[in-house]
């Protein structure tokens, strides 16, 4: 049996790309409200709203709203956070002056992984 056609295997799919995503969003969400408790800069406000769009995708997977609105949604807060965290890590470097404050391979990573997560919530 192909595994498209499989239930079982739909089902762990779908809850282990809404289990990514969740993670995702929490864990960007705490690094957004520590930042925020050390002190505010507009960046922070931009990726917690990208978090909370990010968050926003994971009942719209698991709920099955219309459409492939979960990944319109993984897209727009995934690349949301990815931005502001770019920013962030720039203005950092600029700030301090140090250039190895800046890991370029991070921000791919993380803009990979949410390509990786809208993928996966176009194909469940």
């Amino acid at each position: 049996m192909l595994p498209e056609n499989d239930l079982l295997f739909l089902v762990v799919w779908t809850l282990t790309v809404c289990a990514l995503a969740l993670v995702f969003g929490l864990l960007h969400l705490i690094a957004c409200i520590s930042a925020m408790v050390k002190g505010y800069r507009p960046w922070q406000t931009v990726m917690l709203i990208g978090c909370l769009i990010t968050l926003a995708a994971v009942p719209a997977c698991i709920l099955g709203w219309p459409g492939n609105l979960d990944a319109i949604l993984m897209a727009a807060g995934g690349g949301t956070v990815c931005g502001a965290a770019f920013y962030n890590g720039r203005r950092a470097m600029k700030e301090a002056g140090d250039k190895r404050l800046f890991h370029l391979s991070h921000h791919i990573s993380r803009l990979a992984f949410v390509l990786v997560l809208v993928m996966n919530f176009i194909r469940v």
